[in-house]
């Protein structure tokens, strides 16, 4: 019963009508299903328990998100791990039927007991770390959401911004059928603003003149970054429906070239084989939680972990994978199974 409450078999859509008459309302909640780079038209009802979870708080990293890369860096350079920034892998090497190491670019080979890989899946199972990994490699499935991002310098002193803003679409459902079926840009989309220097409180920072002000613009986009990159004419096109509506709310951005824009295809050169889908696979359908691929592989001394593998994307999920990929190699390299306690019933007492 418990199961059935969670209405794995419904959409995420139709659970919120249940809920809310106000469309406005069943467009908010709805965009939950996009934290796992998904449709809420498609993703199971199930993710209505995302809003549950921010009600006990968001939590951000003091310094920015980077400062978990670095604690955990100088945590283990502690413990005598080298790091090799900068090497290119081309393969996962096996002998014996398991993963053995890999090799770099440049021909040099790199023994192992065993490997953890945190790139997408879909880096395995299409080859681009050895064809004899792909056929033991998770398959293909189908891609999450890709985005097009700005950064912008802009004046808003009349815009009334917190730090996370969202300008939705006048119409969801066509959004999610542009980027999903017919995998184009969407004609009227959902926009992200992150308002990178106002905090908690609303309102433009205080200053004799309007101060420039840094923001992060963020659509949705279809992940094919890898197969049919955007073009100039798209590009274009959804740049002056982004940035006329910016102006609208009082966004005054100026005609010179956005700072930092990144696309599917950019998204793709950083994690090769995703065509830019930024949460692993999409979470369409009752099974897809259930289809993410695990720690362990078909390959003996292969782990999996980051944002693509099971519990999923995000900053806090992919931790989780890390650490469940250690727990998995370390109990496979034991030398005996750790014996569970136990007590008999009727026996006697002993120490």
């Amino acid at each position: 019963m418990d199961l059935f409450k969670l209405r794995p078999f419904d959409t995420l859509w139709r659970a919120l009508g249940d809920h809310f008459q106000n469309p406005r309302l069943r467009q908010l909640f709805g965009r939950y299903a996009t934290y796992c780079g998904s449709s809420p038209f498609q993703a199971p009802a199930t993710l209505m328990l995302v809003a549950h979870v921010e009600q006990a708080g968001v939590w951000r990293v003091e310094g920015g998100m980077a400062r978990l890369a670095s604690a955990l860096e100088t945590l283990a350079r502690g413990l005598g791990v080298n790091f090799r920034l900068s090497s290119e892998v081309a393969t996962i090497t096996i002998q014996n039927g398991r993963a053995a190491g890999v090799q770099l670019a440049g021909g040099e080979e790199i023994a192992a007991d065993a490997v953890v890989v945190n790139a997408d899946p879909a880096a395995l199972s299409s080859g681009a770390l050895g064809l004899g990994v792909a056929r033991r490699a998770p398959p293909a499935a189908p891609r999450s959401l890709s985005a097009v991002t700005w950064g912008l310098v802009a004046q808003a002193p009349t815009a009334d911004l917190a730090h996370h803003n969202v300008l939705f679409s006048d119409d969801y459902p066509a959004e999610f059928d542009d980027i999903f079926r017919k995998g184009r840009l969407p004609l009227s989309p959902t926009i992200y603003v992150c308002a990178q220097d106002r905090h908690e409180t609303p309102g433009s920072p205080s200053g004799p003149e309007p101060l420039a002000e840094c923001f992060l613009v963020l659509i949705n986009a279809p992940a094919r970054g890898d197969q049919a990159p955007l073009s100039s004419e798209e590009m274009t096109s959804c740049q002056s429906e982004v940035f006329g509506r910016l102006r609208r709310m009082g966004l005054e951005v100026g005609d010179t070239t956005p700072l930092g824009l990144t696309t599917p295809a950019t998204f793709n050169a950083l994690f090769p084989a995703t065509g830019g889908a930024l949460y692993g696979q999409a979470t369409h359908g009752w099974k897809a939680a259930f289809d993410r691929p695990g720690a362990r592989t078909r390959l003996p001394g292969l782990y999996l972990a980051g944002g693509g593998t099971h519990p999923g994307a995000g900053v806090p999920m992919a931790a989780l994978s890390g650490r469940l990929a250690a727990r998995c190699l370390m109990a496979d390299r034991a030398s005996m199974f750790p014996w569970r306690r136990g007590a008999m019933l009727g026996g006697m007492s002993t120490p």
